[in-house]
């Protein structure tokens, strides 16, 4: 609550500045921690609810975007723990960062950007890529289909370590 209690001087007399002063800061019920999260809004992941599909995500706080910034994609915010957000990258791998760690609701644009027709040669070399060489290698057993486990989870945030008391 800000006092701007404007003091009424006398006709005639210097007329000095007022001064403002926070007399108490109360709570207000009306203001939550979560919010309605608009699509194309930056938010805290800690003021977003579990599920919400994000892009544009910071690693650590203040940062800027790292995260979710190729075209068409999205990641979900699977749960918080602790102070912190687990979030499922478009890769479907798990990252965990701060829940201060900003984030804009919803997906990247320009979703049919893989769909696109190259048509020719030239146009990828216009893109920047290089052709392959025309030399033939046959593949040995390393090349075929592996079904392998989730790498562990990728985790940003610097916990503090609990020494054993000796």
């Amino acid at each position: 609550m800000i006092d701007f209690h404007r003091l009424r001087y006398e006709e005639g007399a210097p007329q000095e500045p007022f001064s403002e002063k926070v007399i108490k800061v109360r709570y207000d019920p009306c203001r939550r921690v979560r919010v309605s999260a608009n699509e194309g809004d930056a938010y805290p992941l800690g003021a977003l609810p579990v599920g919400t599909l994000i892009c544009n995500l910071e690693s650590h706080p203040g940062k800027g975007a790292q995260y979710i910034r190729a075209a068409g994609t999205c990641g979900v915010l699977l749960r918080k723990v602790n102070g912190t957000a687990i979030v499922q990258l478009p890769s479907k791998r798990h990252m965990q960062v701060l829940e201060t760690c900003v984030a804009t609701v919803g997906r990247v644009s320009n979703v049919d950007h893989n769909k696109r027709v190259i048509g020719k040669a030239g146009r990828n070399r216009w893109l920047g890529k290089r052709p392959h060489t025309g030399l033939w290698h046959r593949k040995g057993g390393w090349a075929g289909r592996k079904i392998r486990p989730l790498p562990p989870m990728k985790s940003y945030v610097n916990l503090p370590r609990v020494r054993a008391v000796e």
